[in-house]
């Protein structure tokens, strides 16, 4: 089941943290934990673009 969030009044790391696909977000809530105050969510944002950058260069073969 998808769930729509509201995300008017998001920060924007709020709204690049769901921007990331789902598989990636579990990645990161399974390394940081799930979501907390506004700074958590950063940190989980960090983790989660560089489980992302990490995969587009794998598919470049660059690891």
């Amino acid at each position: 089941m998808t769930v729509i969030r509201d995300l008017t009044n998001a920060t924007p790391a709020t709204r690049e943290w769901y921007a990331l696909p789902e598989h990636i977000r579990t990645a990161a809530e399974a390394i940081a934990g799930p979501p907390r105050p506004m700074t958590h969510i950063e940190i989980l944002l960090a983790v989660g673009m560089a489980i992302a950058n990490e995969q587009e260069a794998a598919k470049r073969g660059e690891r």
